[in-house]
């Protein structure tokens, strides 16, 4: 009995292939997704008096008002930065 076109197609490596990367790009999605809750969840701004905050907290509000803190800025340059530049309503 001659091989069928799907006894082909379920034999050849390229369908194997085909199929294991659309299972790789679900799983990744499902992951990494942007779903309301993603695995890996941004961190939230600071809140709060800025004094209190760390350096880290400082680093991440300048960051995410695209105002880029210098590697080797004191904790008191920064703070001064982040004063000048917060809105009080």
């Amino acid at each position: 009995m001659a091989p069928t076109l799907l006894d082909r197609m379920l034999s050849s490596k390229n369908a194997v292939l085909a199929f294991g990367g659309i299972v790789a790009l679900a799983t990744a999605f499902t992951v990494f997704g942007s779903g309301d809750q993603p695995i890996f969840p941004k961190p939230d701004d600071p809140t709060g008096d800025p004094a209190t905050w760390s350096i880290d907290q400082l680093r991440r509000w300048l960051e995410l008002r695209n105002l880029h803190p210098s590697p080797t800025a004191s904790r008191e340059e920064l703070l001064e930065r982040v004063r000048l530049n917060i809105r009080r309503p």
